[in-house]
């Protein structure tokens, strides 16, 4: 069964300790 409609994508924040996106996206990994 397909969905509607796409999700909509979240913006990801940035880090706020280093202020970078690529940090912020490598940590929410490892806390899954």
């Amino acid at each position: 069964m397909s969905r509607r409609r796409r999700p909509e994508k979240r913006e990801i924040l940035p880090d706020p300790r280093f202020g970078d996106e690529v940090l912020s996206k490598f940590m929410n990994n490892i806390m899954l």
